[in-house]
C-alpha cells in the first residue's frame, strides 16, 4: 500500500473502528483497507498475476505469468438469484488484451508471494502428501530461515484435498467476493485468489511446536 493510501486507511480506521468490528478471522481494518486497494487496482490497471489451473487431484494442468490481470464473473453467463448472490460459477480472467474463460477445476492467482509447495515439490517427494500438517512440518524444516515464527501459514488444497499451495505472512486476511466459489485473501499486501479450492490457516507456531514435539497437536 502506497504511504499516501496507508495515511488515508489509518486516518478512516479511527473514525471508523469504533462503528463496526472486523471479526478475527478477517484479520485487522487495515487487511480490510489492503483488500479495497488491491480490488481497485485489479479492476483498473490489473495486478502482475501467477494464474494456476489444478485437475481433481491437484497436478498442475496449466500456468499463466501475466503483468496485468482482472479476475470475475463472466457477464454473459452471470445470474443472481432473488437475494442478488451469484450462481454462475463461470469466470474471465482477462490479462492484457486477452480473455480466458474457466470454469470447474481449481484455480488460484497470486502476486508478490512465493508458492512454497511448488519449491518443494521440485526436489522432495512424500508419502503423506495429503496430511497438512505433516507436509508443513517437513516444509517447516527446509524453509525455517525464511519463515517468521510469527507469521500465518495458508495451505490451498484441491477438490480431492490434495495440497497444491503454500503461502506465509506476518499479516494474513480472508475476503468474500462477489464471485460464487471463490475467495480473496490478503497477505502481507498481496493479493491470493482461490476459486473451487479447501484452505486452512495456520498459526506458524503451531507448526514450529510440532516439529519440535514431535506431534501432531
Amino acid at each position: 500500500m502506497h504511504k499516501f493510501t496507508k495515511l488515508i486507511a489509518i486516518g478512516l480506521a479511527a473514525t471508523l473502528i469504533g462503528t463496526f468490528q472486523v471479526s478475527s478471522a478477517k484479520a485487522s481494518i487495515f487487511g480490510w483497507f489492503d483488500n479495497f486497494e488491491l480490488t481497485l487496482e485489479s479492476k483498473t490497471k490489473g495486478l502482475p498475476l501467477t494464474i494456476s489451473t489444478y485437475d481433481f487431484d491437484g497436478q498442475k494442468i496449466d500456468q499463466v505469468k501475466t503483468k496485468s490481470a482482472d479476475i470475475h464473473t463472466d457477464r454473459t453467463m452471470s445470474k443472481t438469484d432473488s437475494d442478488g448472490n451469484e450462481q454462475s460459477s463461470v469466470i474471465d480472467v482477462d490479462y492484457g488484451n486477452k480473455r480466458m474463460t474457466h470454469v470447474g477445476s481449481t484455480l488460484i492467482a497470486y502476486e508478490g508471494m512465493k508458492n512454497y509447495e511448488d519449491q518443494f515439490s521440485k526436489h522432495i517427494n512424500i508419502d503423506d502428501h495429503q496430511k497438512s500438517v505433516p507436509l508443513l512440518n517437513s516444509m517447516y524444516q527446509d524453509f525455517s530461515n525464511q519463515w517468521n515464527s510469527k507469521a500465518k501459514v495458508v495451505m490451498i488444497r484441491s477438490q480431492s484435498g490434495k495440497p497444491i499451495a503454500v503461502f506465509t505472512g506476518n499479516e494474513v486476511s480472508i475476503h468474500q467476493t462477489e464471485m460464487k466459489n471463490a475467495t480473496k485473501f490478503v497477505i502481507n499486501g498481496h493479493r491470493l485468489f482461490a476459486y473451487r479450492c479447501d484452505y486452512t490457516v495456520y498459526p506458524m507456531s503451531s507448526i514450529k511446536d510440532s516439529v519440535h514435539n514431535k506431534v501432531i497437536k
